[in-house]
């Protein structure tokens, strides 16, 4: 029989212990005017809280991994979402899960309340609303503190349907869900010591999609992603065409590039502007991805 952890269960527990700094009972991120990358929770500790990061399977010698646009780099103080936000409206990138770990992923995600990965009580939320465009569906969880010994990692998780447009939603607590392949708990416990919202990318090797999201908030606060977004070249703006073993790419001045294999993983990467020597590399089946400010192409090409 599985172990159920309740509030009952973990009174005088060390598993969780409550923290008493606080979160507001209504929050929003706007990608569109926020130039931190960062989330106002309300937190006490608003030293460290709230700050965008991104996470891979890497530590479970995984090979996933996120592209971002080629043009936008980390500021003096090594803050890369900040940048980002500011020159996309949002975080703005593509994510390709790669092999190496049966279960690949990749994931962005804040703090609540600090770094130390404390636990707050964030019930009067509600739920979290969503504004973003995706080409590949992806879900939202809950990072309850010590989410080793509370849920064996079976975190609560809402799924977040892919979508071609700008879209807006609202996901109640009610749709958050476990897995009941780790330690079944009641939401209740989550919710009152949860210490990070997570955005997880998962799926099979090779799976590869591009994203942006624009706003994140409790339940209704999400207006949808700013029309004047930047938005990507047109695919027939920029051309590549293979010849012998030389891409040659038109309509862009200058982008990075990358050459996938099946397996998902990158195989060659360069910042090009006309051509790209594919020499070195073995005969077969791979996805050219070139991105960039205002572009964001992909190409099957052959070697032989």
């Amino acid at each position: 029989m599985k172990k159920i952890i309740t509030l009952a269960a973990i009174a005088g527990s060390a598993a969780l212990a409550f923290a008493d700094l606080k979160v507001t009972p209504t929050f929003l991120w706007d990608g569109g005017t926020d130039t931190e990358g960062r989330v106002d929770t309300g937190s006490d500790s608003v030293a460290t809280a709230g700050y965008w990061y991104e996470y891979t399977d890497e530590n479970d010698d995984g090979t996933s991994k996120f592209t971002w646009p080629a043009d936008v780099e980390a500021n003096a103080y090594n803050n890369f979402f900040g940048p980002l936000t500011e020159a996309y409206k949002g975080i703005k990138g593509s994510i390709t899960l790669g092999d190496g770990y049966e279960y690949p992923y990749s994931g962005l995600g804040f703090n609540v309340l600090s770094d130390k990965q404390e636990g707050a009580d964030i019930t009067a939320w509600e739920g979290i609303c969503l504004a973003y465009e995706s080409t590949i569906g992806f879900g939202i969880e809950l990072g309850v503190q010590n989410e080793k010994e509370v849920t064996a990692y079976d975190n609560y998780k809402a799924t977040v349907g892919k979508a071609a447009t700008a879209t807006t939603a609202d996901f109640a607590w009610s749709k958050f869900k476990q897995g009941k392949w780790g330690t079944v708990v009641d939401q209740d416990v989550v919710l009152k010591a949860t210490a990070a919202i997570k955005l997880k990318f998962e799926g099979s090797a090779g799976t590869s999609g591009d994203f942006r999201i624009c706003q994140i908030g409790s339940l209704g606060m999400c207006t949808g992603c700013k029309t004047d977004a930047i938005k990507a070249v047109a695919a027939t703006s920029v051309k590549a065409q293979l010849s012998d073993r030389v891409l040659y790419i038109q309509g862009i001045s200058s982008a990075k590039a990358e050459v996938i294999n099946l397996q998902g993983q990158v195989v060659k990467s360069a910042t090009v502007s006309s051509t790209m020597d594919l020499s070195s590399l073995d005969a077969g089946i791979y996805m050219v991805r070139i991105a960039g400010k205002s572009v964001n192409f992909a190409q099957k090409i052959i070697l032989k």
